[in-house]
């Protein structure tokens, strides 16, 4: 996901696009909108025009197809994504972040599951990995080099070293 439609500018369809990338200037080159929603099928908008929205930290987009403000509110809370063939290449160590949910959390001791990472939080000077633990609740877990031993996308895991306090 490299950011989410917030909502809609002026009357005629304009999408309100709030970047969760570090590279937010790829939008002003978009000509495509891939959009997803969970519950909903995905979407591909073509993009008609791109500006940055100074002061508030978004993107004003228009796309063919949607003309008012109502259908542009309507995708409000839709994901922005590319390909993955699009994707900017990331430095060693730097994951995406759908790359990331959906991967098993394990002790990195133990080896024991601890659940399975549902989403991940950008905080400013670290993530914040949300797992869904193996007793249902949700648990957080901050990306942190003393916490996060090893992340193994291919094979599906995190292996973690739990803080005192941090799991109970």
């Amino acid at each position: 996901m490299i950011g989410r439609i917030v909502g809609a500018h002026g009357i005629k369809g304009v999408l309100r696009v709030f970047p969760l990338t570090d590279y937010p200037e790829r939008f002003l080159g978009m000509t495509s909108l891939y959009i997803e929603k969970q519950g909903k099928p995905p979407r591909v908008l073509d993009v008609t025009n791109v500006t940055r929205h100074d002061g508030k930290g978004q993107f004003l987009v228009s796309v063919s197809g949607i003309g008012d403000r109502d259908e542009a509110e309507a995708l409000a809370g839709y994901a922005v994504t590319v390909a993955p063939e699009d994707r900017v290449e990331l430095p060693e160590g730097e994951y995406w972040i759908d790359s990331l949910i959906g991967l098993d959390v394990v002790d990195a001791s133990s080896g024991d599951l601890l659940g399975t990472v549902e989403d991940v939080m950008p905080t400013g000077s670290n993530d914040v990995y949300q797992v869904r633990a193996t007793d249902g609740m949700v648990r957080l877990i901050p990306a942190l080099e003393d916490v996060v031993r090893d992340i193994d996308v291919e094979g599906g895991v995190i292996r973690v070293t739990l803080l005192e306090g941090l799991w109970d």
